[in-house]
């Protein structure tokens, strides 16, 4: 806003929606408003003051945003609904060599072969290495037949891709490297740190995070081993979702917590907590459940569980809020809202609506300027990748493949 900082403004404000019935938008302005309107002693705005005050508002645009170039995935080019037949609850892409992993509540993990122009090779490998349902996967940035996947089971597992199982060997338990029984719950997010993959990360609904790193006393290996560096926690909620900024630092956002915890690995696992919220309080109206940050680490989207949709973008590293965006509201307690940046960073894709559709949103004006429809039931999990495009699979059973608008649906 501009002079528009004023209590008389902000008064204004919220005697306009108090006017129109916005009563859960006006306890939500009162909180974050409140140094500006404790100095009134009356709230109470003439309709001719309303109408001069609404009048100043002027929206400033942040200068370090970028206005959109028209150039992002929009075209559904492969609908894919034979690979799982059951909930789809996660998807990964092997960065080099674009091989896509997907999970069901089958317990299976399945790898596809993935070309760039978004068809896939059906004839997977498939793995059964927990007792429960896969939450998470993820690729070594570096070595492609070392993948990551956590569950419900409690446990996190490495797996060697390209081992070749022995004549007669169960090929679904086939490539276990490692197996890790830190968590006491649900695991949901495991990661590798992005550069090296020297971290693992992983998130678990026991209200702890732990950090693992490659074991150097196991340098003869092919593949590199992992021990826990530290278990970190008890958070005071759910650790839901965790992101690497860089090779060295971890953030960590927490179910019932107004804070995000920046973690930093290199320096004794140092830890910073950044208040969300605008006025600094410690009033707990949101929880982050998807985090991730740009491709050049400056900014920091925030998914939250507010039933109005509401993400904020961060600049990395403080509490300054440079956009917010209204997607996807929706009373759905149960609804699973997902986020994934477009590499330009000048857009980003969510999920998590009543309609089941992926907005395309502008980081710069918060539009929604497209809307990817197809699947038919809630999506769980979002991936893109440069070469194949942005990938999303959900309850439908489906695995859809989006990219430009010039490719044709395949499958």
């Amino acid at each position: 806003m501009s002079d528009s900082s004023s209590p008389q403004l902000h008064a204004s404000v919220l005697q306009f929606l108090m006017n129109h019935g916005y009563m859960e938008s006006v306890e939500a302005f009162k909180r974050e408003a409140r140094r500006h309107l404790d100095t009134l002693s009356s709230l109470q705005v003439s309709d001719d003051q309303l109408v001069n005050d609404l009048s100043q508002l002027q929206i400033q645009r942040p200068n370090e945003l970028v206005d959109g170039d028209g150039n992002y995935f929009s075209s559904m080019v492969s609908d894919f609904s034979d690979i799982h037949y059951t909930n789809i609850l996660a998807v990964a892409i092997e960065p080099q060599t674009h091989a896509l992993a997907t999970s069901s509540i089958d317990k299976t993990v399945k790898i596809s072969t993935v070309l760039c122009n978004g068809n896939a090779d059906i004839s997977q490998r498939s793995y059964r290495h927990h007792q429960a349902p896969v939450l998470s996967i993820d690729f070594h940035p570096t070595l492609p037949n070392l993948m990551l996947t956590t569950s419900m089971d409690g446990t996190s597992v490495l797996v060697d891709t390209s081992f070749e199982a022995d004549f007669g060997e169960d090929l679904e338990k086939a490539g276990i490297h490692q197996v890790f029984k830190n968590h006491q719950k649900y695991v949901v997010r495991g990661l590798f740190s992005p550069d090296t993959g020297k971290y693992i990360a992983t998130a678990s609904y026991d209200r702890t995070v732990c950090v693992y790193v490659v074991d150097e006393s196991e340098g003869s290996a092919s593949l590199p081993r992992y021990k826990l560096l530290k278990q970190l926690g008890p958070f005071i909620g759910n650790a839901e979702t965790i992101c690497f900024v860089n090779d060295s630092t971890l953030v960590v956002g927490v179910r019932d917590d107004n804070y995000l915890h920046y973690i930093n690995l290199e320096n004794n696992m140092q830890q910073e907590r950044i208040n969300m919220n605008a006025t600094g309080d410690d009033w707990v109206s949101f929880s982050p459940i998807c985090i991730s940050v740009s491709s050049d680490g400056s900014q920091l989207l925030c998914t939250t569980d507010h039933k109005s949709g509401r993400t904020i973008l961060f600049e990395t590293g403080t509490s300054r809020q440079i956009q917010n965006y209204y997607v996807n509201a929706t009373d759905n307690t149960f609804a699973t809202k997902r986020h994934v940046w477009h590499p330009s960073g000048l857009y980003f894709y969510a999920s998590g609506g009543d309609d089941n559709s992926i907005c395309v949103v502008e980081t710069k004006t918060g539009r929604v300027i497209a809307s990817l429809t197809g699947h038919e039931a809630m999506i769980r999990s979002l991936v893109l990748d440069t070469q194949v495009g942005l990938v999303s699979a959900g309850y439908d059973h489906s695995v859809k493949i989006w990219s430009k608008p010039s490719n044709t649906l395949i499958r």
